[in-house]
């Protein structure tokens, strides 16, 4: 049912892939040679012996079907299936002279692995359960000595872990002294990279599902990871936002669900797995359907069909938009989105303007961002003022623009928009137009709640009055499977010093990929808050949390020398 433990990893662009490719992978996929600046090793072990080891069904069908990915995006991969420490060696020496060149590598392990030592091993067909210290180098393979012996020196990498990370240990170390207080093996733990990221199927202490839903041919992580290529464009967070996503959405309802991937990593400049597409402007389209409409109906003719007509405001005014432009452009392909935004039509304006301005699904262009931003908010429509709003407010704007980005609030606010309520309220209260409007600043909180909007809830709970009534909205969105709710919890909580309450909450919620939750949960392990204090799980969460560029200040500053 679950993965006792796996390692993938990969730096990739890649294309889409069927479903149905799923279950009918090339057999020849990995067998060819390996050209070009990007290469891959994909390593599956499923065929261990029951009585020592679970068997993983899925493990090499996870790498059959990642490698026929691979091999669509011109990445040149190579198989090792079901091998022993031996086999494991050769392939791994030969891989090494091949990829000499490469500028990027993709590396997929899917077995059992733990870690001992300050290291991480993998697990050869081979190894047996239990060793000793003398003989763990020799019997299992290092994962960071894999990594630095075939990536060459400056290819970026990227770790795709795909592993069961459960407390019973994997491995047995017999001559360690437990009781001494001498570590013995444990589930693989962080991986040191350099420049690059490391991408978990699950969290630390939970386990890895092998198939979701039941019978299905891959592991559901491995799913998850092939199906969110499909989308081009999405910089390389936003990527493994909408995988852990899709994975916790498989996950949610099953027995030891549900999973819960998250990400680390160092790296300087965006990056895209599959790399945005330069898309420039129509040079005649037809008018846009909201547009031609009213015409049409004059004529007596059938109006047009909105492409985007599933899209609604009200959804556009609640959901992050990471995940909402990857659920468009599973649907639309960005061409497309810029053909209606030519033709006039404000929701794709305001998509094209976010796309362009933060470069997800195109390439960053600021001033044609603006452009689209402009011409959805002179049309009225709200999601386009929002966003435009926020994008004057960027970089220390000039008078003149924080003026008419709180006239844009406003209209957007009075047009029944959350975000743009939610937005506004935030200004209000921090004084960016002036005197600090609490009040003000409450009732527009109070009005984006009542629709949803999580980050409203959450602002709520700083009011006396209205703190207990949202800290119940916000649990009713946790427990229907919003990790979101998960979070703001575990902030709630934390403000209001109750933290030992809601350390679970912020359990999910770091598992999630939440920076402040992870800052909070590393703090809660360094005082011992709701949790025995452990410095070593401190640390973990604590590095993690550095990671994400979104970690706020104050919360650098909560876990500053904190595993340093």
């Amino acid at each position: 049912m679950w993965r006792i433990g796996a390692l993938g990893a990969a730096f990739i662009g890649l294309v889409p892939l069927a479903p149905a490719a799923m279950a009918q992978p090339s057999g020849s996929c990995g067998s060819g040679p390996l050209q070009g600046d990007r290469v891959a090793l994909l390593i599956g072990n499923s065929a261990y012996n029951d009585w020592e080891w679970p068997s993983l069904k899925n493990a090499v069908n996870d790498i059959d079907y990642v490698c026929d990915a691979f091999a669509k995006a011109g990445i040149a991969p190579r198989i090792v299936r079901n091998a022993d420490k031996a086999a494991l060696d050769i392939a791994l020496a030969k891989f090494a002279g091949e990829a000499k060149g490469a500028k990027s590598v993709v590396l997929y392990y899917a077995g059992h692995g733990f870690e001992y030592g300050g290291r991480n091993w993998l697990v050869p067909m081979d190894a047996p359960p239990a060793t000793r210290r003398a003989d763990v180098e020799k019997r299992y393979l290092s994962i960071e000595a894999l990594v630095k012996h075939v990536v060459p020196e400056g290819a970026f990498t990227l770790l795709f872990v795909d592993a069961c990370r459960t407390a019973e240990p994997v491995v047995r170390v017999e001559d360690v002294n437990i009781t001494g207080g001498e570590a013995g093996s444990a589930p693989l733990g962080l991986l040191d990279i350099g420049q690059g990221a490391v991408f978990y199927s699950t969290a630390k202490g939970r386990p890895a599902l092998d198939f979701a839903p039941v019978g299905s041919p891959v592991s559901p992580f491995a799913a998850a990871v092939v199906k969110e290529l499909g989308i081009p464009g999405l910089e390389i967070s936003d990527y493994f936002k909408v995988v852990s996503r899709e994975v916790y959405k498989r996950t949610f309802g099953m027995e030891h669900g549900p999973q819960q991937p998250f990400h680390y990593g160092s790296w300087f400049d965006d990056y895209y797995l599959v790399a945005p597409p330069e898309i420039s402007r129509t040079p005649s389209v037809a008018p846009a359907p909201a547009a031609i409409s009213g015409a049409a109906a004059t004529r007596g003719a059938k109006p047009a069909i909105d492409p985007l007509v599933d899209i609604s405001l009200d959804r556009l005014a609640i959901e992050d938009e990471p995940i909402l432009i990857a659920d468009v452009l599973s649907r639309h392909s960005a061409g497309e989105i810029v053909g209606l935004a030519d033709g006039g039509h404000p929701l794709a304006q305001q998509l094209a303007g976010y796309m362009l301005s933060l470069g997800v699904g195109m390439k960053k262009d600021l001033p044609r961002a603006r452009a689209y931003l402009e011409a959805s908010a002179a049309q009225g429509f709200p999601a386009g003022q929002q966003e435009l709003a926020y994008l004057l407010l960027e970089n220390d704007p000039p008078p003149a623009d924080v003026k008419r980005a709180y006239d844009l609030y406003v209209a957007a606010s009075d047009a029944g928009f959350s975000k743009a309520k939610t937005h506004l309220a935030y200004r209000l209260a921090a004084g960016t137009f002036g005197t600090p409007d609490f009040v003000r600043s409450q009732a527009l909180y109070a009005e984006a709640a009542e629709k949803g909007h999580p980050a409203a809830i959450f602002a709520l709970t700083y009011f006396a009055d209205t703190r207990e009534a949202n800290l119940t909205r916000l649990r009713t969105l946790a427990d229907a499977g919003n990790p979101e709710g998960n979070h703001w919890l575990c902030e709630a909580h934390f403000a209001d010093k109750t933290l030992a309450g809601a350390i679970e909450d912020c359990g999910v919620a770091a598992r999630a990929g939440f920076a402040g939750s992870r800052a909070i949960l590393a703090y809660a392990y360094a005082k011992g808050i709701g949790v025995a204090a452990d410095a070593r799980e401190a640390s973990h969460w604590a590095k993690l949390a550095r990671d994400l560029p979104e970690l706020r200040k104050d919360q650098r500053d909560l876990i500053a020398g904190i595993g340093l």
